[in-house]
């Protein structure tokens, strides 16, 4: 009971903080969606796919992540830290064709692990789509479709 209220939450939290996308250049390449800190189980893996749509060419998009480990908590409120970051190379992509990465969990045991995923892009007509994936259960825990500005 409390996980699925926890996988709902996330899934409501990570659809909301995607329509809160910084616009800063990178080589041409924006933020274009951003999932926001989501908690990840054991057994986790966040996905992204990003779609051109059928009308653009040419289109550059690069994945990042970003892990937090839990920094101090005074009560229910927690700071979380910068553990590490990984930006992937520009992937081209022509009308119709797609590109994903998986961000599984990489600590052991019962250990929850934070992440932050954003996809970043030349082109804002992007689709990006999240999922959240149980790699034990092979069953879907969360899905957000990112809605660009």
């Amino acid at each position: 009971m409390v996980k699925g209220f926890l996988t709902f939450c996330v899934a409501i939290v990570c659809c909301v903080l995607a329509l809160f996308t910084t616009a800063t250049a990178q080589n041409g390449i924006k933020p274009l969606a951003d999932s926001g800190m989501i908690t990840l189980g054991p057994k986790e893996v966040l996905r992204l796919t990003a779609v051109a749509g059928n009308n653009h060419e040419n289109i550059r998009v690069r994945f990042r992540l970003i892990e937090y480990t839990a920094g101090m908590c005074n009560g229910p409120e927690c700071k979380h830290v910068v553990l590490s970051q990984t930006t992937s190379a520009p992937i081209r992509l022509d009308a119709g064709e797609a590109a994903s990465s998986s961000f599984p969990t990489t600590v052991g045991g019962d250990e929850v692990r934070f992440v932050r995923a954003v996809v970043l892009s030349d082109n804002p007509n992007v689709r990006v789509q999240g999922i959240v994936f149980d790699t034990s259960t092979q069953r879907i825990n969360a899905i957000c479709t990112f809605i660009p500005d």
